[in-house]
């Protein structure tokens, strides 16, 4: 099916406040401006983290075990070769059986 040209008949005019070509902020973004907001969080958090990091890591342990295991998940590389899976996975069975101990 063949696209139909938008023609001041088809499109309101309300709908098209600039010429084609024309851009609605000329001056455009400044550099960076999209990327602050990101920048500055990450900064905030490091700064955090370096503060009470060790300290939240401990009181999440304590206090929420199952959070504190689905954040080791997601920092573990999906790829592991298959030596390093099965240390890791007794390794792991290991430390859950102490985690289980403690809460219990």
């Amino acid at each position: 099916m063949a696209k139909r040209k938008a023609t001041a008949k088809t499109v309101p005019k309300q709908l098209t406040p600039w010429q084609p070509g024309q851009s609605g902020n000329p001056a455009g973004r400044p550099p960076g401006a999209r990327n602050k907001l990101g920048e500055d969080f990450i900064k905030a958090m490091l700064d955090d983290f370096a503060v009470n990091g060790s300290t939240a890591i401990v009181a999440v342990r304590t206090d929420d075990p199952a959070a504190y295991l689905n954040v080791i998940a997601k920092i573990i590389p999906k790829a592991i070769d298959l030596d390093a899976k099965v240390s890791f996975s007794d390794a792991f069975e290991t430390f859950l059986r102490g985690l289980t101990a403690q809460v219990a």
